[in-house]
């Protein structure tokens, strides 16, 4: 296992190197299509841009989207799942109201509408993931709060004493904390996958700022003459999918029970048994 972190880490530092005196942005007619060769490891692109470069920046976009958006989808989600597990009452009602409003919404109709309505851009994406995608978090932790206040070690910490806050902070985060980081790693590859899609057909990610999915769109007038325009940009969002997806069952065998369909929580809010 080391000596393949060894070994990853090794082609990752060298492709950072690489980059570091390549600018991805800078256009060269001239030398449009070349292939690779030891001055661009993986040729140009259509307007001469060196394609690793580009590849590995587009790499660097997608993932830090992704992580960003689920990163602060997650912490509403939990947020307002463990409030509405923790409090019973109105606010428990409120935050099930707007779950039911807002899950009616497909999530590809819904960044569309957001699309149209605020302009194509990454900003509009990171939206419309929030409104939606929050809602499965929210549902898991407090379907986990709700467990886990039935426990006598909730209860002995009333007794002696210990305020709401703490009782969240010492012994309900601790305990749904794995969990809810096993639907964020699922999810990192979806958001990747939503990305691509969206920056496929103009929606997301805008030039000249490069994105997996963007490189798809702008490979497919090549294809026939540089394959390596649509194959690679694909090859990396499929590599990245499957190592999320491995990365989310070696976590599921660490302790984790996310169901891989939602994450154990259907849209409706059911609970299915762990994987």
């Amino acid at each position: 296992m080391k000596k393949r972190w060894l070994i990853f880490g090794g082609c990752l530092l060298l492709f950072i190197s690489y980059t570091v005196f390549i600018n991805p942005f800078d256009t060269n007619v001239a030398k449009r299509l070349e292939p690779a060769s030891f001055e661009h490891w993986l040729g140009t692109d259509g307007l001469g841009r060196d394609f690793a470069a580009r590849l590995f920046l587009a790499g660097l976009i997608s993932l830090g989207f992704s992580l960003l958006t689920v990163l602060l989808t997650a912490c509403i989600g939990t947020c307002l799942g463990c409030l509405a597990g923790f409090y019973d009452g109105r606010l428990k009602r409120w935050i099930h109201r707007l779950e039911d409003g807002l899950v009616i919404f497909p999530d590809t109709v819904l960044a569309l509408v957001i699309a149209g309505l605020f302009g194509a851009s990454p900003q509009s994406l990171i939206f419309a993931i929030l409104l939606i995608k929050w809602i499965s978090y929210a549902r898991l932790s407090e379907t986990l709060v709700t467990e886990t206040m039935q426990k006598p070690y909730i209860s002995m910490a009333r007794i002696n004493g210990l305020t709401d806050r703490m009782i969240l902070r010492r012994h309900i985060l601790p305990t749904i904390i794995r969990q809810v980081v096993v639907l964020m790693s699922l999810d990192v590859g979806k958001v990747i996958l939503f990305l691509s899609a969206f920056s496929y057909i103009g929606l997301g990610v805008q030039a000249p700022l490069p994105e997996w999915g963007a490189m798809l769109n702008e490979g497919r007038p090549y294809f026939s003459s540089a394959p390596r325009l649509m194959l690679l940009p694909g090859a990396c969002i499929v590599l990245t999918v499957v190592a999320t997806m491995g990365w989310t069952r070696w976590m599921k065998k660490k302790g984790g029970h996310v169901n891989d369909s939602d994450s154990e929580l259907t849209r409706s809010g059911e609970t299915r048994p762990s994987a």
